[in-house]
């Protein structure tokens, strides 16, 4: 069942098809192309975004334990993107309670509280690293987007549950498959050079991104020089490891790729409650996500 779940997300992504079992020349060519890049340091520096540097302000603001409210404005103030969808959330109905529209950023930071602002933080100013072609992220990178942050949401829950960081975990799940929308537009790419209008599919496409996308989300943390903690979960997360963070990512990871097979009618209920159980995760859990999924899902553009 665990091996299905690894490959259901890459039929869900790239579709299954009966002639997918082979690739032809051009795939091939292009598949070495890509290997080329994905192996060589240099060459795949050059292919990851920056990170903007809002987010790694934040970060060490929300990280740090003497941090307060008024040191979270100021920094979101210096992002109008960002201060515009505080805005925002906080007069929506999910946290609007008053009468009067909420116009002050501090009041709308004050009122979403630590939590709410590191959920729309970070969710946004990592959108800012998605494939930038409108076609890639619309064939591709939408789908990759909503896992992860319905990866983040699981992460966090779990973080929750068990008295752990809820920062770190959201956080770790928003970044862990940032890998895969890198090898994709690697793969569209050297595809479309070769042959305009060909979009990856093939099973060794799939057999790449489950080969090499854990492998790239670590390169590109160390990379954006992103804290130790963040490094190292991507790079040991494991079913049983010793990183509390990377066993919560390999979990919410799961469960989120559970979801897709849940979606489409194709594991039961009995077989959830098996990996459930098998992952000691509460059921309650795996509920109170099935309840926001569907929400994520309509907040992803």
């Amino acid at each position: 069942m665990l091996k299905k779940l690894s490959t259901a997300f890459y039929d869900a992504m790239f579709g299954t098809d009966n002639n997918d079992l082979e690739i032809n020349h051009i795939e091939e060519k292009a598949l070495r192309n890509v290997r080329e890049i994905l192996n060589s340091p240099q060459q795949l520096s050059k292919q990851i975004p920056p990170l903007p540097i809002t987010l790694l302000q934040l970060i060490d603001i929300l990280k740090d334990p003497n941090s307060n409210f008024v040191e979270i404005t100021n920094l979101i103030e210096k992002d109008p993107g960002l201060a515009v969808e505080v805005l925002k959330v906080s007069n929506s109905a999910l946290y609007f309670r008053g009468n009067q529209e909420i116009t002050s950023l501090r009041n709308a930071v004050a009122l979403l509280g630590i939590s709410g602002i590191t959920n729309i933080s970070t969710t946004l100013l990592l959108e800012k690293v998605k494939p930038s072609k409108p076609i890639y992220y619309k064939m591709f990178g939408k789908q990759i987007w909503i896992h992860s942050v319905q990866c983040a949401f699981l992460c966090k829950t779990l973080a929750i549950e068990n008295k752990n960081d809820e920062f770190d975990a959201y956080f770790l799940g928003l970044i862990h498959d940032i890998g895969k929308i890198i090898i994709f537009n690697c793969l569209c790419d050297a595809l479309s050079s070769e042959f305009p209008g060909s979009n990856p599919g093939s099973q060794a496409f799939k057999a790449l991104m489950a080969e090499m996308s854990a492998d790239i989300s670590y390169f590109i943390a160390v990379e954006w020089k992103l804290p130790a903690i963040y490094c190292d979960a991507l790079d040991v997360q494991r079913p049983v490891t010793s990183s509390v963070l990377s066993e919560q990512l390999y979990k919410g990871n799961l469960l989120s790729e559970l979801y897709l097979l849940y979606k489409k009618g194709q594991i039961s209920e009995t077989s959830i409650e098996m990996i459930l159980d098998k992952l000691s995760v509460k059921k309650s859990i795996w509920e109170k996500f099935l309840d926001v999924a569907p929400e994520i899902e309509k907040s992803v553009h």
